[in-house]
């Protein structure tokens, strides 16, 4: 197993790249890797020391991850967000009644959650929890995802299983809560702006942004501001001492008919505190399974867990990186601190461990498109590299070229 210092220095890491986004030098070189294999994407940095506006530089679709720093941003009377399922909204929003078609969805599955498969059961009460009285709150597109992965029937019920199936087709309407007075709300590490075309984002404070335009887009299929603290946590489970945290600024959107390839997605987000006991080493393949697109690509964006008051039990942020798929017994380990960025395109095998890290995706989380090395390390691998021994359970493929 080789192991670097964690210095941040840039350098090619088989597969993947690594580099500090606070060093000019390493994160240029990061920039021309990044956009030698993405040509329609902008890779940057947006720095703000006082007022200023964010916007899209080249009039494409450009987000902006808050990685450092505190501040705020300006929101006007009538903004629409589908924030609100995590800690709620300031009492300044009002929430949407929820839509006709969709109460009368989850009432069905309501009157038969008993019917609801046992694998199923996490996402579908994470839907239905966000009816709160004649309002729904939140995004429930990260459940979704979650249910599409799961193995159908999702219910013995049929009435409940068309009603699960139907939310597929509902669910980007639903969940808004509607600004009432023009405010300035605050932002801090982990959340993120997103614009589009000429659309400008009033912004002050102190901080610096990851951002990530796409030239190729012309409209935004998220509301301009993802708080994290308004934002549910659907983190499973916990470790000794170390926190368990996972929420989704921008996540998969299923396709609507019509739409072919990866539909509106083209990136996600996700901010998680990734403990080892639960983390398990995986690839995403350059042949993609389902409906086309194109191939998944990985990012870390190194946090800093204090901003959350999470615990860490003094543990080392690692990242472990199996740059070649043909030989698990390589494997390169680095340290991680807040800062870094780690660019890890299709067919590299990775875990993070003990870190906490905004999680990008291109073009996002697409379903089944993941697949668990941890089986296939320790049968192969002869006890030269790491896996999690919590995860032996899950099927190890058994031709890699099928997957490369």
């Amino acid at each position: 197993m080789q192991a670097t210092d964690g210095g941040g220095t840039f350098r090619g890491m088989g597969q993947a790249h690594i580099c500090h986004v606070e060093r000019p030098a390493q994160f240029a070189a990061m920039q021309r890797a990044f956009e030698r294999s993405h040509p329609n994407l902008r890779l940057d940095i947006a720095r703000v020391d006082g007022e200023r506006r964010l916007r899209a530089a080249h009039g494409g679709m450009r987000v902006f991850w808050v990685f450092r720093g505190q501040g705020e941003v300006f929101l006007p009377r009538g903004y629409r967000t589908q924030e609100g399922d995590g800690q709620p909204l300031p009492a300044s929003y009002r929430p949407d009644p929820t839509p006709p078609e969709l109460a009368d969805l989850l009432a069905t599955i309501r009157a038969g959650l008993a019917t609801v498969a046992a694998a199923a059961s996490v996402p579908v009460q994470a839907i239905v929890g966000r009816q709160w009285g004649e309002a729904f709150v939140g995004d429930f597109a990260g459940d979704l995802w979650k249910l599409e992965q799961t193995p159908r029937p999702w219910a013995a019920d049929q009435r409940v299983e068309a009603a699960l199936a139907a939310l597929f087709g509902c669910y980007r309407a639903a969940g808004h809560s509607t600004l009432q007075a023009d405010a300035w709300e605050p932002l801090i590490e982990g959340d993120q702006i997103a614009v589009c075309g000429d659309e400008e984002a009033a912004v002050r404070g102190q901080f610096a942004c990851l951002t990530m335009e796409n030239l190729d887009r012309r409209t935004r299929h998220v509301s301009t501001a993802r708080r994290l603290r308004y934002l549910l946590d659907t983190a499973g489970g916990c470790s000794p001492g170390f926190d368990p945290f996972r929420r989704l600024p921008l996540t998969w959107w299923p396709n609507y008919a019509g739409e072919r390839g990866d539909g509106l997605n083209w990136v996600n987000s996700h901010v998680v505190n990734i403990p080892a006991e639960t983390s398990p080493t995986h690839f995403h393949p350059p042949k993609t399974a389902g409906d086309g697109g194109i191939a998944q690509s990985e990012m870390y964006l190194v946090l800093d867990p204090r901003a959350y008051q999470l615990g860490t039990a003094g543990r080392r942020a690692v990242l472990n990186v199996f740059p070649d798929l043909r030989d698990l017994r390589r494997c390169e380990q680095h340290e991680l601190e807040p800062g870094m960025f780690i660019y890890m395109p299709p067919g590299t095998g990775h875990r993070g461990l003990d870190a906490f890290v905004n999680v990008l995706t291109i073009p996002g989380f697409k379903p089944h498109n993941e697949l668990y090395l941890d089986r296939d390390i320790c049968e192969q691998g002869g006890g030269a590299a790491p896996y999690n021994e919590n995860l032996l359970h899950f099927k190890n493929f058994e031709r890699i070229e099928e997957y490369l």
